[in-house]
């Protein structure tokens, strides 16, 4: 019996372990993915390397929700920073909302829930279970470039707003710290960004919005991007603000970019620029 038990044990053991390699390959291309960028704008192999080996991963095990939740970061970043042009984000991000359509199904199987589970349950549920908030943030954060890319009120009429929120507000009741701070500042920057729709997206709201991008701040206070989205805001609510909103753009620009997520502030960056220049 317990040679058996040991037998069934290594087998189980060495069937994980490609798992494990694809993984691994995709974590090392994706922190790579800023070699060969020119400021803001990223060369597709090294993500394109990510997302193939975070797709075998999937193959492997369709179970794995960390496997799930990187790639669809993988997905965003091909989309947010290797996309020359509004159509070739739409190519992405239509690619990235498929692998979230099975990532967001595997989540509720692996974690006993479903579309109709209130969102703190199922955040109870995927506090235990790693990879589980990440697949709910990035699958939001996908569903909101694809909504950018096709125009706000088209992907409003869609409902893509009320999914945004709630898996944002699952991924935040479980780890408001995920991804330094990032489920509070997607939610902000869907409150500020959401058409306010009658019986559709009536729920939006500027001082939300604004709460929930000062809450990511308190986070991770350099965070380019959620100083880019908090000065919009900023802006949008009140134009009484503007020399708040003027001031934190410059620090978007004067300060270092980080060291890990170089391109990503570069992008920020060059929307400061371009924010400040139009205002």
């Amino acid at each position: 019996m317990f040679r058996m038990s040991f037998n069934a044990c290594a087998i189980a053991l060495l069937l994980t372990l490609p798992l494990f390699a694809q993984v691994a390959e995709g974590d090392k291309h994706f922190a790579g993915r800023a070699e060969g960028a020119q400021g803001a704008r990223a060369k597709a192999g090294p993500i394109d390397a990510a997302i193939a080996a975070y797709q075998r991963a999937v193959a492997a095990d369709p179970a794995d929700l960390e496997a799930h939740g990187k790639l669809l970061r993988a997905w965003r970043f091909k989309g947010a920073y290797v996309a020359a042009n509004n159509e070739q984000k739409k190519q992405i991000y239509g690619a990235a909302k498929a692998a979230g359509e099975k990532a967001i199904a595997a989540a509720y199987k692996k974690l006993g829930v479903n579309e109709k589970t209130p969102e703190k349950q199922v955040a109870d549920a995927a506090r235990q279970v790693p990879g589980a908030a990440s697949v709910f943030l990035f699958d939001a954060v996908n569903w909101g470039e694809w909504a950018l890319a096709y125009g706000k009120l088209a992907a409003a009429r869609q409902g893509a707003a009320d999914r945004i929120r709630r898996e944002a507000t699952i991924a935040h009741l479980a780890d408001p710290r995920l991804e330094a701070g990032a489920p509070s500042r997607v939610l902000g920057r869907l409150h500020d960004q959401t058409p306010r729709v009658p019986f559709l997206t009536g729920w939006a709201s500027s001082k939300e919005a604004l709460r929930f991008l000062n809450e990511s701040l308190k986070v991770d206070p350099d965070n380019k991007l959620t100083m880019l989205f908090l000065a919009e805001a900023l802006v949008a609510n009140d134009s009484a603000t503007k020399p708040q909103a003027v001031q934190i753009l410059r620090g978007v620009i004067n300060n270092p970019n980080s060291a890990e997520y170089p391109v990503e502030d570069a992008a920020a960056v060059e929307d400061a620029k371009a924010l400040l220049a139009k205002w």
